[in-house]
């Protein structure tokens, strides 16, 4: 039994080290075209600024490491069409342009997800990055090393936009945000994007919110950014306005895409293909709160879409499938000293997905208020009208990830906002207020429900 596997990072190579597992006679292949196949690509904006010494540490695994599990990587390789009919694939050696054929007995792709680079005038310009693999990050700090620049503009108000901000702010460089939209951070609510712009502020990042970038300016290299009224110099350029699911090989051979733009699978990771896969960037599931299909790129969701597909591409056809049940779309970023995390749906994303949403809010010390280095954080919880199940939550501040990840095990269990009140949480004074502000907050919504229900009894 043959299995390949086209694209590495995190998923193409968790699916490869599964299916080993699970079957160690088969012969596994990997076809990578980045000159490493295992990185961690959350970690690129720290080693812009050294808080991560070595690109290496960024490097998961080596050939080398998998050749030891015989697993056959070959990096430099891409991939460029599949034939679905004959399991034939067609390959190109992108070190010396040889091209080849392969055969495949069971495939899985997971060739992730690209970095968006805007249709704008002088995006070519040197000096001008985007940052999505470990060889972006190359160009930008040997780019650094040469010409010293001493101002930056980050292009876009999202993660990644906003850790390259503070990572770049960090090596002493006076850092500009431009985003396109009225807010930064725009997957959370209001109340989160505008302590996140204002900790921008308050570290020294000039934001520019609500303006697209018209032009960047220079000749041959990067001297300005024009938008509006206003004219930035600047001496480095990074975009960060989004990246977009790779799944044009998997189209062209004829797989299905879902209403999200990415690779439609069932809970066995199965495309519409006979014998293929796919897991990771390239690939739709479902939103366990609304029941909707949705593209979640995130590194963890990754590595456990890339577990299940490896499990069932390397299992016999009658072994009982390993299923992905969904996400719930959590996720936590870091500005500055500032955390900021989410997991289920904001407020708009509800509505959007039809429900009535009740929400509530707290903003309380992360700690016994009388002990040292008590700092404030942010928590919103949302919840149906209907039903009063926790829907979402955001938090924004010390322990941000405590809550947020508290709060995603509330929704997995499909807890409500009386089940929260209830909740028995641990508390000592160095490390939580006397009740949790996921109780608080919980507190504040079944006051409103309360009210709304008497309110309703009053009009009968």
């Amino acid at each position: 039994m043959r299995l390949v596997i086209v694209g590495g990072v995190a998923a193409g190579t968790k699916a490869a080290s599964r299916a080993r597992r699970v079957d160690p006679e088969m012969e596994i292949t990997v076809y990578q075209e980045e000159p490493e196949p295992s990185i961690s690509e959350c970690g690129l904006p720290y080693l812009l600024s050294g808080v991560v010494g070595k690109r290496e540490e960024l490097v998961a695994r080596t050939p080398e490491r998998f050749a030891e599990q015989e697993i056959e990587v070959l990096v430099r390789h891409r991939v460029e069409r599949i034939d679905p009919r004959k399991k034939v694939l067609s390959v190109r050696d992108l070190a010396t342009g040889e091209a080849f054929e392969d055969s495949y007995d069971r495939l899985i792709v997971a060739t992730g997800a690209r970095a968006v680079l805007p249709p704008i005038p002088g995006a070519d310009l040197d000096g001008v990055f985007k940052l999505r693999f470990l060889t972006d990050s190359d160009g930008v700090r040997r780019y650094m090393e040469e010409r010293s620049p001493k101002r930056a503009v980050v292009v876009g108000g999202g993660y990644i936009g906003l850790e390259v901000a503070e990572n770049l702010c960090r090596i002493g460089m006076e850092v500009s945000l431009v985003e396109g939209e009225d807010r930064v951070a725009l997957a959370y609510g209001a109340e989160v994007s505008e302590r996140v712009e204002n900790h921008l502020r308050e570290n020294g990042v000039r934001a520019y919110i609500g303006t697209k970038v018209e032009e960047f300016v220079g000749e041959g290299r990067i001297r300005g950014v024009r938008f509006g009224d206003a004219d930035l110099e600047t001496d480095l350029v990074i975009v960060g306005v989004g990246i977009s699911p790779c799944v044009d090989l998997a189209e062209e051979a004829g797989a299905e895409i879902g209403p999200t733009g990415a690779i439609r699978v069932d809970t066995r990771m199965k495309t519409s293909l006979p014998d293929v896969w796919a897991a990771g960037d390239c690939v739709e599931t479902t939103n366990l709160v609304s029941g909707r299909p949705v593209w979640v790129p995130l590194g963890d969701t990754a590595n456990q879409m890339g577990r299940v597909a490896g499990t069932n591409a390397a299992s016999p056809a009658e072994h009982h499938a390993l299923e992905f049940p969904g996400v719930l779309g959590t996720g936590i970023f870091k500005v500055f000293g500032l955390g900021v995390g989410k997991t289920g749906l904001s407020e708009r994303e509800a509505e959007v997905a039809g429900f009535e949403a009740v929400s509530a809010e707290v903003e309380v010390y992360d700690r016994a208020a009388y002990y040292p280095g008590a700092e404030k954080v942010f928590l919103k919880l949302i919840a149906d009208k209907a039903s009063g199940r926790l829907l979402g939550a955001e938090s924004a501040g010390s322990g941000a990830d405590k809550l947020t990840d508290i709060c995603a095990t509330a929704l997995w269990g499909k807890l409500s906002y009386t089940d929260l009140v209830d909740i028995d949480l641990a508390y000592s004074p160095p490390y939580g207020p006397v009740l949790s502000p996921v109780i608080q907050a919980a507190t504040i919504l079944s006051g409103k429900f309360e009210r709304a229900n008497q309110s309703v009894k009053a009009s009968e």
